[in-house]
């Protein structure tokens, strides 16, 4: 089961995938498809997504698996990447709980169809992790260290992975946050579109320029409570789903995006990112240059949520409430640096950094 890079083809930026629709596809294509192309019987359930069309697959005394469509709008490369690195994770760290590809009859990784306007959709099979959403859960403390560890485990498997498309243009990507000025407007509250232009300018003359010279490779880039599975204690993560955000960015991008969901509201906000901090340090210790942006970078991430979820539920109010699931932790996290301070944060993160040699 393999994948060609195709001389990197269509590695260039396609059409904005947050202006087109997931594709439309009823479950009884889908079963259909399904059979035809994996030989696989089994009940479908449509899944919640942003840019794709994803179906649970429920089959009689065998585990479920997972059947996505993936949006036309996608560059073809950058589906390839995702799931070369799907591919490049079961090689080199067959343990870490991320989905499996599951080939195709013809043996493929990837399939192809055409939709009803013509548009070619890329499809794949892969398996379904179980577990409980941590969105959904109630995490213990102890979990917090483990998560730190199994995001570093992740990012080091993908240390040595690379392919021409991972340095696509995202605009979930932090580095991209420039671009978020044309969207701006859809933030209703003045007061709140003001501040996030003002975090914007210090992103053009302060914080690019820092990120220049950090760490980068490819990471999964979206380690928030709606992508992560726990076991039924709430103690320890057994699952990471949604790759559908990788890209090569700067690793202290992809940790200040796992780190913005966690601020809490409480007298010590910070000691849930703190001790994910430590857990992945334990495993990938922190630059000082990397810790000290680390504050902006989770404005940034808080920042990026607000305006593209205000943007797309204003186009899409009928997912408006899967768009928007969000933006609550965005306007809480914002409000908790704040009230922290810059260096405050920093001074934090590089104690818990410094603590990494008595995680177990």
């Amino acid at each position: 089961m393999s994948l060609s890079k195709e001389g990197g083809r269509d590695v260039a930026p396609g059409p904005d995938l947050l202006s087109h629709d997931a594709p439309m596809v009823a479950p009884e294509r889908a079963a259909a498809l399904l059979r035809a192309l994996y030989g696989v019987d089994g009940t479908l359930h449509p899944l919640g997504a942003e840019k794709d069309a994803n179906f649970r697959v429920e089959r009689a005394e065998r585990p479920p698996l997972l059947l996505k469509i993936t949006n036309a709008a996608e560059a073809r490369g950058v589906t390839e990447m995702q799931t070369n690195a799907l591919l490049h994770l079961e090689r080199v760290d067959p343990g870490l709980p991320v989905p499996r590809i599951v080939p195709s009859r013809g043996g493929r990784a990837i399939e192809e169809i055409e939709g009803a306007g013509g548009q070619l959709h890329v499809v794949r099979l892969m398996s379904f992790l179980e577990g409980r959403i941590m969105a959904d859960a109630a995490p213990r403390e102890a979990v917090f260290k483990r998560l730190g560890g199994f995001l570093a485990r992740l990012n080091r498997a993908l240390a040595g992975f690379s392919h021409p498309a991972a340095d696509h243009r995202l605009q979930w990507d932090l580095r991209q946050a420039g671009t978020l000025r044309p969207m701006l407007e859809a933030v209703a509250e003045d007061g709140l579109r003001g501040r996030l232009m003002t975090l914007l300018d210090r992103f053009d003359h302060e914080i690019a320029p820092a990120l220049g010279g950090l760490r980068a490779q490819v990471v999964h880039n979206d380690f928030n409570p709606h992508n992560i599975l726990l076991d039924g204690t709430g103690t320890r993560p057994v699952g990471l789903i949604d790759f559908g955000d990788m890209v090569r960015t700067c690793l202290a991008c992809d940790l200040a995006v796992a780190l913005s969901y966690q601020l809490g509201e409480g007298p010590e906000p910070l000691r849930r990112v703190c001790g994910m901090i430590e857990g992945f340090a334990a495993q990938m210790p922190l630059e000082r240059r990397e810790i000290e942006q680390l504050p902006d970078l989770i404005r940034l991430r808080h920042a990026t949520t607000l305006v593209i979820a205000g943007w797309r539920a204003r186009r899409y109010p009928g997912n408006a409430a899967y768009i928007l699931r969000n933006t609550g932790a965005a306007r809480r996290g914002l409000g908790a640096l704040d009230r922290v301070g810059t260096q405050a944060a920093i001074d934090a993160f590089a104690r818990a950094a410094e603590a990494r040699e008595n995680t177990g």
